[in-house]
């Protein structure tokens, strides 16, 4: 977990090689997080291995009131990707145990937080 800070941005090439499982999360409350998914995943794609499992995570959804990216468009952008998707929080524990039941592989899971 980076926290998708940019100093990171070397060593998650490292993790990626070795993962079986990413998870992409952004904040539904933060456009430029959703806008940087795209950006992870080209990064994925070109340094993890291609059978790698990869799911999108909107994060936060339990404040809808500062919702800025709808279910809608994070479904579309994983569908676009064929990545599955879901809505999250961590906070007050939504989805949190069935994205656990989606990643098929759930060994050596890198977690880039956007």
């Amino acid at each position: 977990d980076t926290a998708g800070q940019e100093r990171f941005r070397t060593i998650t090439t490292a993790y990626y090689r070795g993962a079986m499982g990413i998870m992409l999360v952004y904040d539904i409350t933060n456009e430029k997080s959703f806008e940087n998914i795209k950006n992870w995943i080209r990064n994925i794609e070109e340094h993890a291995s291609s059978d790698v499992e990869k799911m999108v995570l909107g994060n936060k959804c339990d404040i809808n009131d500062k919702r800025q990216v709808s279910k809608d468009r994070g479904e579309k952008l994983a569908l676009e990707y064929g990545l599955k998707f879901m809505e999250t929080s961590a906070k007050a524990n939504i989805n949190v145990e069935n994205v656990n039941h989606y990643c098929v592989k759930p060994f050596h899971i890198c977690t880039c937080f956007i």
